[in-house]
């Protein structure tokens, strides 16, 4: 890959849609930091589709950059616009590891959530209703017993009442982000109460559906492995900000870029990098 096969656009923040939940503390935060820094330093990562003959950008990394832009009244944004059914892009899912919760306490704060049911079912069970989106998701505790999420087998209400599921617990226990299911890995005391709330992973298709009906899953659930992403661009936003066109703004992007190419102030690392000020 070579910096020339980078497609960056500056893109109405109205035609861009979010495939997941936002954080607000996040997005407040990182609304202060644009407010002072005044650049936008990381672009979004977008999947570009059509809706009716008019262009929409879906949002696969970035949700809490382009909610605070919008939290400044920008009107535009910087994307980066990839190929979103190359081999090259990975969709993939983030379970939630729940510690600290003993499994009837779990279970008293999910038989609240509307419309879900709690089905008892063992792990291959599960694994299959879940890719078949049978079920929502699956609960999986320390003392080996496994509960199946079942609700509505449409797309749009399953979003829907995955956010009431996390809703549910996400304030009552310890949640960390994991890639793995396995609880013996996961958590180093045997006797710890613990469990694992598994996700199904998404297809690009479903993603794509989701945005454009205007549903989210939950935050941070779904994980996008894209090579080659646009770092440090660093745009002013008074760029973004400006009174004119998109096409003239993008007269200028291209004249800038093509700048810092000529200057060399651009550069492709194929290796994978650890960055430490994030």
């Amino acid at each position: 890959m070579e910096a020339t096969e980078l497609k960056l656009a500056i893109v109405s923040l109205q035609n861009v849609l979010l495939h997941e939940e936002i954080e607000y503390k996040r997005v407040d935060k990182l609304t202060q930091r644009l407010q002072n820094e005044r650049v936008l330093k990381n672009p979004p990562m977008v999947a570009q589709v059509n809706e009716n003959g008019a262009p929409r950008y879906i949002v696969l990394d970035g949700a809490s950059r382009t909610s605070a832009l919008r939290a400044l009244h920008i009107p535009d944004t910087l994307v980066q616009i990839v190929d979103y059914h190359s081999p090259q892009v990975k969709l993939d899912s983030w379970h939630h590891l729940l510690l600290d919760i003993a499994p009837s306490g779990l279970r008293r704060e999910l038989d609240d959530v509307t419309c879900v049911s709690i089905v008892e079912m063992d792990e291959a069970q599960a694994a299959r209703e879940l890719q078949e989106r049978k079920i929502l998701a699956y609960l999986k505790f320390t003392d080996g017993r496994l509960t199946g999420l079942r609700c509505s087998d449409n797309l749009r209400e399953q979003a829907e009442a995955l956010n009431e599921v996390v809703r549910a617990y996400e304030a009552k226990v310890e949640l960390y982000r994991v890639s793995s299911t396995n609880l013996e890995q996961l958590v180093a005391d045997p006797k710890r109460l613990a469990a694992v709330m598994v996700f199904p992973r998404y297809k690009p298709d479903e993603i794509i559906e989701l945005a454009l009906s205007g549903a989210r899953v939950p935050m941070g659930i779904t994980r996008h492995i894209i090579p080659g992403r646009a770092l440090r661009v660093n745009l002013p936003l008074d760029i973004l900000e400006q009174d004119k066109p998109v096409h003239e703004k993008n007269l200028w992007l291209d004249a800038w870029l093509q700048e810092k190419m000529k200057n060399r102030n651009v550069r492709y690392y194929q290796e994978p990098v650890f960055l430490f000020d994030e």
